[in-house]
């Protein structure tokens, strides 16, 4: 992910070390100002002679609900093509269910109304049609959405039919080791749609708050051979089939991250992802208390 940083020259370089780390997977969105200075394009043009295009998948969020006029939303996509360097998005979302430009940093029962879910479902179809248009014109390879919770995904299932052109491809939503969110990940998963979690790690710098949670945690990540708690949470989210977005500029901290992605027995199945769950049961038992 590139979501906090704002100078250009760490902007760029950590994205260079990332994908020189073995990443191939970048996480980027219309209002981060790390997006808008055409950072990541940069980093991509100095990667181009070490991994071409076509090894990696830029993910892209476009600033709430788009509505109105296409040649607007286009104008849009066509300026986030431009600043990465790049003529096609192989994964556009809509990043939350709200008008573009909603103020999200305040207490989120604020804005979780019934009047605005009424919008919501009023416009839902209108944006849709948008984003189908966009991937049928070529400028994205697969279309998705961001924040989405069952209430909003019923809404869009009226305009997108899985496994159909206007199907829905992702969901990236906040999924930690204290948040699961195992029912809507079923649901997604049911569905055809692939699940990202965003700041995966982030309950972690929390667990010394729970009784005895960080030493357990510890062993247990160790009996799995691995080196850290943060290993730990992102083996099982891949092992549930769900893509973890981490995001560092430590280069040791990269490598990690890789290697527990990449270490699970990709055969695991449901057993693995059942094993895997149990792992972290004791910090949502905990953080529930």
């Amino acid at each position: 992910g590139a979501n906090r940083c704002t100078y250009a020259h760490l902007v760029t370089a950590g994205g260079c070390a990332a994908v020189r780390a073995g990443d191939r997977a970048l996480d980027l969105a219309e209002h981060y100002e790390s997006s808008k200075g055409g950072h990541i394009g940069a980093a991509l043009d100095q990667l181009v002679a070490e991994v071409p295009r076509s090894e990696l998948w830029l993910t892209h969020k476009i600033d709430g609900m788009p509505t109105g006029e296409y040649a607007a939303v286009k104008a849009r996509v066509d300026a986030m093509l431009a600043l990465a360097h790049t003529d096609y998005l192989d994964l556009l979302l809509i990043h939350y269910p709200m008008p573009r430009g909603t103020d999200l940093s305040g207490d989120p029962a604020a804005i979780s109304t019934a009047a605005n879910f009424e919008a919501f479902a009023e416009t839902i179809g209108d944006a849709w049609a948008n984003m189908v248009k966009l991937k049928e014109e070529g400028l994205v390879r697969h279309i998705g959405v961001s924040n989405f919770y069952r209430q909003h995904l019923d809404e869009l299932a009226k305009h997108a039919a899985a496994e159909s052109p206007t199907a829905c491809f992702a969901n990236e939503i906040f999924v930690d080791a204290a948040h699961p969110e195992t029912s809507l990940v079923e649901y997604c998963q049911g569905q055809g749609m692939q699940v990202m979690a965003y700041r995966p790690t982030a309950f972690c710098m929390n667990l010394g708050l729970l009784d005895g949670v960080t030493d357990a945690l510890q062993a247990t990540a160790e009996d799995r051979g691995l080196g850290s708690v943060q290993q730990l949470v992102l083996r099982t989210l891949c092992l549930r089939g769900v893509a973890p977005i981490t995001g560092t500029r430590d280069p040791g901290h990269m490598a990690s991250n890789i290697e527990a992605a990449t270490s699970i027995d990709r055969g695991a199945g449901v057993e693995g992802g059942a094993e895997a769950t149990a792992d972290l049961a004791l910090v949502e038992e905990q953080a529930e208390m």
